[in-house]
């Protein structure tokens, strides 16, 4: 029997203490290892991930291209600066199957030179053209926010011209809810999440936990936003951890005893935090897929409390609790800091991850796509 080939084509670079599509990608990876294809792996960034090296057969790296050599006037920049002559070579050099892991890594398929006489599959967790417009809502006047309103426009355009090329489309159960209008042709291929399942911890934690790459415009606004309207009033324990953050945010999460900020936490720290906080806050202010921040928190932690945008696409009332106003908000997270995970809320939790996610099934089906 011949070597399965294929190539997967990243945005950037899956670290181990990522979060959503990053994350999901790198479960991803290790379950198509684990099929034994060989996996050449092209990513836009610098950072080798070693974590992910042995299940690779190659790696390489590209360079985003930065300020003004980024920009087309057509393409939104997400996509015109993660665009390398070398990948497209690389790509060429053979006929093996390609996964471009979202919207943001296109760029070779537009390009004239590209041939496309073989088997291409695009995945689509999120909806961009909606992310970046929630985006754009949460940034005051000024040049960030006109960048991810014409971001956002752009990536509208941007699906209407993949629709007249001949590739196929691996979309989530979150992504075909919210919009698959532009889309003639695609197949359902849910998330995947690291196996086995960890379960949650029971009993009491002693303080509260928000987690996200800290770097990323709508985490670092979930983060302020939970200091300046939850915690300014509320005192008890809050712990804000993740990678990047900005020096405003660790200021902010200082100004008070009872608040502080882990920064750039290893993969195990996190997951530390995660086990041991009472209540893991995860409200959510942009458009995007269940993966990763959630999935942790509900497979690690105890009570997981969202808002209604946070909590899009899964059953409710078996996995986390949901709060929209402020006042809500903190009423909750107060009553939830006082109240022990049990055995109800254990088994209800248990039952919905083992029932929702299905790796063996999202990987055969991403399979019947590429061969």
């Amino acid at each position: 029997m011949m070597d399965k080939h294929l190539h997967i084509v990243a945005h950037d670079v899956p670290l181990p203490s990522d979060s959503g599509i990053l994350k999901e990608l790198g479960f991803l990876i290790k379950a198509l290892h684990a099929q034994g294809i060989l996996l050449h792996l092209h990513c836009f960034g610098n950072q080798k991930p070693d974590n992910l090296l042995p299940f690779c057969h190659e790696l390489h790296l590209y360079p985003k291209k930065q300020g003004h050599k980024g920009y087309t006037l057509t393409l939104p920049y997400a996509v015109s600066s993660r665009s390398d002559s070398s990948l497209i070579k690389r790509l060429e050099a053979d006929r093996f199957p390609i996964l471009f892991t979202g919207l943001k890594t296109v760029s070779s398929l537009l390009d004239a030179s590209f041939s496309k006489d073989r088997k291409i599959v695009v995945r689509m967790l999120r909806n961009e053209q909606s992310h970046f417009r929630d985006l754009s809502s949460l940034c005051s006047w000024g040049s960030q926010k006109l960048f991810y309103a014409i971001e956002s426009i752009r990536f509208g355009r941007l699906m209407k011209n993949l629709s007249s090329v001949s590739i196929q489309f691996a979309v989530s159960t979150e992504y075909k809810a919210v919009n698959t209008r532009s889309l003639d042709a695609y197949t359902v291929v849910d998330q995947m999440i690291e196996m086995p399942f960890l379960m949650p911890q029971s009993g009491t934690g002693n303080f509260c936990l928000y987690h996200g790459n800290l770097g990323k415009t709508e985490h670092a606004y979930a983060a302020n936003w939970l200091l300046q309207n939850v915690f300014n009033t509320l005192e008890v324990p809050f712990v804000i951890a993740g990678d990047n953050p900005s020096e405003q945010l660790e200021q902010a999460a200082h100004e008070k005893m009872h608040t502080c900020l882990v920064s750039n936490p290893s993969e195990k720290e996190l997951q530390d935090l995660i086990k041991k906080a009472q209540v893991n806050l995860l409200p959510g202010f942009v458009e995007q897929c269940n993966t990763g921040l959630l999935y942790q928190s509900l497979a690690l932690g105890r009570h997981v409390l969202t808002n209604t945008k946070g909590a899009y696409g899964i059953s409710q009332a078996s996995t986390c609790h949901v709060s929209d106003s402020n006042a809500a908000f903190i009423q909750m997270t107060e009553a939830l800091f006082n109240q022990a995970f049990d055995a109800t809320a254990h088994e209800a939790r248990a039952f919905f991850l083992n029932g929702k996610y299905n790796n063996e099934k999202s990987v055969n089906a991403l399979m019947r796509m590429l061969y």
